[in-house]
């Protein structure tokens, strides 16, 4: 393969250029030849800019390049333009091209771009670009990447270049004649028999091999004879743990458990074998399985699978392995444990000093971080609001569950019960929450809420038979889970994930009795440590105040996030306030109050000096939105760019509110193409993100709207399909109904379906979410004709724009009202009168003219596509500023200033 290098780097050299890929498995040894080759083009003469994708803190390659070529030219070409935030990535490569042109002119050029399919989405098409467009000039492009699926924008260009290019290098693992080779290079002597054997358990892998050999001989467990090494070690060398450790750190979350599960799945394992050791349904676990083989660490033989490198499961069940979850040997059966305290939020389960012969110990759950405490007193907040708190939580904990967050919402409806909110006063709730739970996987918890609910005496026998029949369908599925159902004293049946620790003499529905508590006991949860001294990666709490965002409940929202802050300070517990501001700050921008909203993320950014770094994303990836609305794309740029750079880098990491900021930065800098492939991508299988689409009802219109501008028809369907399919399984949500009529609307060219959406995001409350479906229903009424209805469709669109100070929006909806040829429109004032008919807003003065001519309150709200809640606080807004309390002296006020 050295040769076909050499080979090109000459042909390079005489004017003829083109691109190399190289690819294969982690450790192939891509990296190595790279390096080699770069060297040797530097000797010949040529050009070399060496870059690597996707190294943290890092400039992008694209970035890279930028700067190697302001290095080779000086100051012959101006380079501010190119690194501007907001620059579009197909000017940009054309204006690469040139300079590369430019530079391949006076001296041919080797590109080397290293971990290529870590590049970022517009490196991507860039490189895309400048491959094709520099085809013939004396530029040789040297790409090396893993095999990954093609999820994203810059993984499908990549994957083209590979295809596409003039020759494709693949690496894969080293031969028998090769390992000895290696072998032998690496210890300076002749491999024998035991040196061969553990150089077998690396299966072929040339970085493994060297790193273990290497270790091997650190230890001093290496001796050579007469020209021949042997080992004498029989354990692996501790060093090599860290080796592992960086390996793994390159794959998704799903992928190394599969890993480290590996001594319990068996050698040879079928999908379905792991699915049910993971409790992951196997079409899901399917694309990491995949991905596992791409990456070179599974090998597949029909059905069946093999780990490839036992140097790998052997790191993984050392004792001293701290890359992932410890695994125990055996698998962990379950025991139930009887104390006569109950146990506190914050109380850690000690097992028995000494085991039980023949009986496994229970594994103890991780200590609590103390936010379940914080969530506790917050939650009881909630009645403070409401008398409906129960129906109020169970939705909001419904749509979590919805939204993939099973596990968090399981804990929460526990905490609830604890701080005093009955969930199980209602049968019907429990019905629909157990549901829900069971459905999402959470099978313990339900069997819990619904044992209760049975203890009740009051319960109907209607209820009853439904409550047993949903039990029985939990506990056969926990049956099918844990593949046993070991009974527990009080005759519940636990899987292996849980048990219950039993509190003796507790009174339910009247009868002594035992209940149940939660405990994991097989494959203890670990939380990432913070600097803040809490364990959880984020506070429970954090999830509490996202569901009731979610389902519309703002004033529960903000009793939730004042009760957390005062409990808190009350506690003088660690806890995030970054997080905290930014849970407030999303709640004001989703009821537009977006400069108030400005305020709460910005104090949320002056208090990290106390909080772990990446607390602060969703703040920053709030002001971005903010910035996208008052028109700064550059603040907007900045706060992405350090959000992105702090985001873990986990595959499983929640960073939707990231990804939705960064889709709506696309489309303001006018690329729609990216901004949705950002979220969604039928082509490269980038699926919507359950949680987002949940949390912003918006999205799905938005992206059936820029689909259409970029052609993505596909797109456009599934984003439609998904919205509708998150409103059917949560329909007292206002918000998520308007989200689904306004995807369709657009869709299908639908002004019915667009003013249905209309309603629903007036009932949700969320003024910018009713302009955007105000402006779209416009459109498809000026598509018809229908112009002095699209007129006022408008009008309240920018009315509510205005309110909420979005300046952007507010000077689109001015452009448009001015296409129709309304030009009496005035910008907001910068600075109005506090009193009398001059303070009065646009908005407001809408709402005058409706009453004035004789309108109910519901007849105006009806006419100006407003909520009659908004007409009633805009009409008491008036009377306070005029100084009046009636109608009559209203009119009278309207007569003398507007009427002449």
């Amino acid at each position: 393969m050295l040769s076909v290098l050499a080979g090109r780097l000459s042909t390079t050299l005489q004017g003829s250029g083109g691109c190399i890929s190289i690819e294969g498995p982690i450790g192939a040894g891509k990296t190595r030849m790279l390096r080699e080759t770069a060297c040797e083009g530097a000797e010949q003469g040529l050009t070399v800019a060496y870059i690597r994708a996707g190294i943290i803190d890092q400039p992008t390659p694209v970035r890279e390049l930028i700067t190697f070529l302001q290095h080779v030219m000086s100051s012959e070409s101006e380079f501010d333009d190119l690194v501007r935030p907001d620059v579009n990535p197909f000017w940009l490569a054309d204006r690469l091209s040139e300079l590369i042109g430019d530079a391949a002119r006076k001296r041919p050029l080797l590109i080397v771009i290293d971990d290529a399919q870590r590049a970022d989405e517009i490196s991507g098409l860039v490189l895309q670009g400048l491959v094709r467009s520099l085809a013939s000039s004396p530029v040789l492009w040297l790409l090396a990447r893993r095999p990954v699926p093609a999820r994203s924008l810059a993984q499908h260009a990549i994957g083209w270049l590979s295809e596409h290019a003039t020759v494709q290098l693949h690496l894969g693992p080293l031969d028998d004649e090769a390992v000895a080779a290696l072998c032998a290079g690496v210890l300076g002597a002749k491999p024998d028999t035991s040196v061969l054997r553990w150089a077998a358990r690396c299966g072929g892998n040339p970085w493994l091999l060297e790193n273990l050999l290497s270790a091997l001989m650190e230890a001093g467990q290496v001796v050579i004879v007469d020209g021949t090494a042997s080992v004498l070690a029989a354990r692996l060398p501790e060093s090599v743990l860290a080796t592992v450790d960086r390996l793994l750190g390159e794959l998704p979350l799903v992928v190394r458990r599969l890993l480290m599960h590996d001594r319990r799945i068996g050698h040879t394992f079928t999908i379905e074998e792991a699915a049910a050791l993971l409790g992951e349904a196997a079409p899901e676990l399917s694309p990491s399985v995949d991905e596992a083989v791409q990456a070179g660490l599974i090998q597949r033989t029909g059905a069946k699978l093999a780990f490839v490198q036992d140097v790998i499961g052997e790191a993984l069940q050392h004792v001293g392995f701290r890359g992932g979850e410890p695994v125990p040997s055996a698998p962990t059966t379950i025991t139930q444990v009887s104390r006569s305290e109950p146990i506190g939020p914050a109380e850690a389960f000690v097992p028995p000093a000494a085991p039980v012969p023949g009986r496994p110990v229970v594994s103890p759950p991780p200590q609590a971080c103390g936010c379940d405490e914080i969530t506790a007193q917050a939650m009881s907040a909630l009645g403070d609001v409401s008398d409906k708190a129960p129906v109020t939580l169970v939705r909001a904990l419904r749509l979590l569950i919805g939204a993939g967050r099973g596990a968090e919402a399981g804990r929460l409806a526990d905490i609830a019960v604890r701080a005093g909110i009955e969930m199980i006063a209602d049968e019907h709730l429990v019905l629909e929450f157990a549901q829900g739970l069971q459905d999402a996987g959470c099978h313990d918890m339900p069997a819990e809420l619904l044992q209760r609910t049975l203890a009740r005496r009051d319960l109907r026998d209607l209820d009853r038979a439904k409550i047993q029949g949903l039990l029985g369908d939990t506990e056969r599925r926990l049956m099918r889970v844990s593949g046993m159902a070991p009974k527990l004293g009080n005759g519940r049946s636990a899987s292996l994930a849980h048990a219950f620790v039993t509190d003796r003499d507790t009174e339910i529905g009247g009868e002594t009795g035992a209940t149940g508590r939660l405990i994991c006991v097989a494959e203890p949860w670990q939380a990432p440590a913070r600097s803040d001294g809490d364990t959880c990666e984020r506070p429970l709490w954090t999830w509490m105040t996202r569901a009731l965002i979610a389902a519309d409940q703002f004033e529960d929202a903000a009793a939730v996030c004042a009760a957390i802050k005062q409990e808190s300070e009350k506690l003088g517990e660690a806890w995030s306030e970054p997080l905290w501001h930014g849970s407030r700050a999303e709640m004001l921008v989703t009821a537009g109050r977006l400069d108030e909203a400005r305020v709460a993320a910005e104090t949320g950014l002056r208090v990290m000096d106390r909080s772990a770094p990446n607390d602060s994303v969703p703040a920053r990836a709030i002001l971005a939105r903010i910035s996208l609305h008052h028109g700064d794309t550059a603040t907007a740029s900045e706060h992405l760019r350090m959000a992105e750079r702090l985001v873990p880098k986990d595959p499983g990491a929640d960073k939707g509110s990231l990804d939705w900021a960064l889709a709506q930065f696309h489309a303001v800098c006018g690329r729609p193409s990216m901004a949705v492939q950002t979220l969604i991508s039928v082509e490269g299988e980038v699926a919507p993100d359950i949680l987002l689409f949940t949390e912003a009802p918006t999205a799905a219109a938005t992206l059936v709207r820029l689909a259409r501008k970029a052609g993505l028809s596909p797109e456009a369907e599934l984003a439609a399909e998904f919205a509708r399919r998150i409103t059917d399984s949560n329909p007292a949500v206002e918000s998520l109904a308007g989200g689904a009529e306004h995807a369709e609307g657009l869709l299908r060219h639908d002004p019915a379906a667009l003013h249905r959406a209309v309603e629903h995001y007036q009932l949700s409350g969320r003024p910018l979410a009713t302009g955007s479906a105000l402006e779209d229903a416009a459109q498809e009424e000026q598509a018809i004709r229908n112009q002095a209805q699209a007129v006022r469709l408008l009008g309240s669109a920018l009315d509510l724009y205005a309110d909420c100070g979005a300046r952007r929006d507010v000077s689109r909806v001015q452009r448009k009202l001015r296409n129709l040829g309304v030009h009496n429109i005035g910008a907001p004032a910068a600075e109005r009168p506090t009193s009398g008919w001059e303070s009065l807003t646009s908005a407001e003065l809408r709402v005058v003219r409706a009453i004035v001519d004789g309108r109910t309150n519901k007849e105006a709200a009806s006419m100006l596509f407003l909520s009659p809640h908004t007409v009633d606080s805009h009409l008491r807004r008036v009377f306070a500023k005029l100084g009046i309390n009636c109608r009559v002296e209203l009119t009278k006020h309207f007569i003398e200033h507007e009427a002449s």
